[in-house]
């Protein structure tokens, strides 16, 4: 580049603002200021650094991975519990961990979910082993002519009926959306729970008589929980997933009037159901540390409606009672408010491990505006008074 300019500066004085360039297919020469051939070198001198830090930095991923690769190999030499095959996701996140007793937990949750595999998987040969043979002796009592009044229901015949469902729910159904702009507040082994719960809360969906139109905002390519959904589900899976997955933000894609952000920490209780509306619901699987107030923080920046589900309401909580809902349990419960409007029959579909039973009609339910109801002035003595 240095040589370049240098041999630009020294042209003659006739052409000393332009510069001759060839043209293609032309045997002409076209003559440019000496400013834009200049522009020009710069460009191509910011695209081949860009190009060499690209290159750096794949260079040291490779480094990266192969020094993890050594590390396993002395792990297995020294008779440590290893799995035999590691994915390039987990063997990337093997690299990024730093202290060593991380590593080896790391490794032997790896070797004991392959050895569940490996038990699960004899399990499912000899049961199909069994079916095999018990088939072949049906077979020799059956008639030639058996009953065909009902066919017989195909899996396939069932994927296909409902991803039916799911099609209507995506063309008349309400929206549901879900937030992914907690990536930066969980962990790698949190973000695969949200890809767990994710598949339930698309289970859950088909299961209901009708079927949300389920939405993803803020799911960007390259984000851990992209990653992890792509892993978990294969790529061919994810691309037919029935949902509508887009980059833009909440109110890029909805209006701000017909929002309701579902937060546990809202001091706004949800009475009704509203058809009309988009319930909003984070994806966020706090399990190692619950993060409190960041749904509520976010309704608030986005200045939109908030509201919580009347939970404390309507369930009987124990001194060690789990108030923290897995996001197809929510689902579950919107679906069923859609359907009956009824919130006894609603929670039913909250654990009763987590819960001691439900409450009696009108004990501490919420008032008409929303708000909780206000504590009554009763003053209870523990002696009685002396004349």
């Amino acid at each position: 580049m240095y040589h370049l300019l240098k041999l630009v500066r020294s042209l003659p004085s006739v052409c000393k603002n332009s510069v001759p360039v060839s043209v293609k297919n032309k045997t002409s020469t076209l003559w440019i200021s000496v400013s834009q051939f200049k522009n020009k070198l710069i460009d191509q001198s910011r695209y081949y650094c860009s190009i060499t830090n690209e290159s750096s930095k794949e260079t040291s991923n490779d480094r990266g991975l192969e020094e993890a690769r050594e590390l396993i190999e002395e792990m297995k030499l020294s008779g440590r519990q290893v799995p035999q095959q590691i994915s390039d996701a987990d063997l990337e996140h093997f690299a990024s961990i730093k202290s060593k007793k991380q590593r080896e937990k790391f490794m032997t949750f790896m070797y004991r979910r392959e050895c569940l595999k490996l038990k699960n998987k004899e399990k499912r040969l000899e049961k199909r082993e069994q079916r095999k043979i018990e088939s072949e002796e049906s077979k020799e009592y059956e008639t030639p002519l058996a009953n065909t009044l009902f066919l017989k229901l195909n899996p396939k015949r069932i994927l296909e009926f409902n991803n039916w469902k799911l099609s209507q729910g995506m063309k008349f159904g309400q929206n549901v959306v879900f937030d992914f702009c907690y990536d930066q507040y969980m962990q790698r082994r949190e973000a695969i729970r949200l890809c767990m719960q994710m598949s339930y809360v698309i289970h859950a969906n088909k299961k209901a008589k009708e079927s949300f139109h389920i939405h993803f905002v803020n799911h960007l390519e390259g984000s851990l929980s992209h990653k992890e959904l792509v892993r978990t589900t294969t790529k061919d899976a994810y691309n037919k997933m029935m949902v509508t997955m887009s980059s833009q933000s909440l109110l890029e894609k909805f209006p701000k009037e017909d929002i309701i952000y579902l937060s546990p920490d809202s001091p706004n209780i949800m009475r009704t159901f509203d058809d009309t509306k988009t319930y909003v619901i984070g994806a966020l699987v706090d399990a190692t540390q619950i993060q409190k107030g960041l749904t509520l923080g976010i309704a608030k920046r986005l200045n939109v409606s908030h509201v919580r589900l009347p939970i404390d309401y309507y369930l009987k909580w124990g001194s060690g009672g789990n108030k923290n809902l897995t996001l197809d349990q929510v689902i579950k419960i919107l679906s069923a408010m859609k359907e009956t409007n009824d919130w006894k029959e609603a929670m039913k579909h909250v654990p009763i491990r987590k819960h001691t039973g439900m409450k009696t009609c009108g004990q501490n339910q919420p008032t008409s505006s929303g708000q909780e109801p206000a504590a009554k002035n009763n003053f209870i003595f523990s002696r009685a008074l002396r004349p």
